[in-house]
């Protein structure tokens, strides 16, 4: 039901409420949220747009929080990317002078709907405290040692 960028968006926003208030790098983001570079500097240039970061530019600079994580909820990031429409009429069209969703298209929007109130009730400093488990997930040790040796046998 989300997009991939805003699946993105959530990661960085999650790893930018995790890092210190200090400007990360976009490749240190990417690297936290085991992202594309290319593309995580992209959905940032997006969050920016929407005022949730702020970049600055030059030696020390980097992305950082514009925004309280306290305040800021998950659907506010989805929201600023790729908004969750809700489901108005059927795809298919109506007959006649039937103006509510059938049966399924009506399940189907219950179901968006869950998922809106449940992202925006749920901020980004909530994802910070649940436990048991990191804020992120992080690639598997194996990619990470294959890498590493791959780097060290090439140098």
């Amino acid at each position: 039901m989300l997009s991939t960028t805003a699946e993105y968006a959530l990661r960085i926003m999650v790893a930018l409420a995790h890092s210190s208030h200090s400007p990360t790098t976009s490749e240190r983001i990417a690297q936290t949220a085991s992202l594309p570079t290319d593309y995580s500097v992209k959905v940032l240039q997006m969050l920016a747009r929407a005022g949730l970061v702020r970049a600055q530019r030059g030696r020390g600079g980097g992305f950082q929080l514009s925004c309280d994580p306290a305040k800021t909820t998950l659907l506010d990031v989805v929201n600023a990317i790729d908004p969750i429409e809700r489901i108005t009429s059927c795809p298919v069209g109506s007959t006649g002078e039937q103006r509510s969703l059938c049966s399924l298209h009506r399940r189907l929007d219950e179901v968006i709907g869950g998922l809106r109130d449940d992202l925006a009730a749920t901020t980004l400093a909530a994802i910070l405290a649940m436990k048991p488990g990191p804020a992120l997930c992080q690639p598997a040790k194996s990619a990470t040692v294959i890498a590493t040796a791959g780097v060290a046998h090439s140098g």
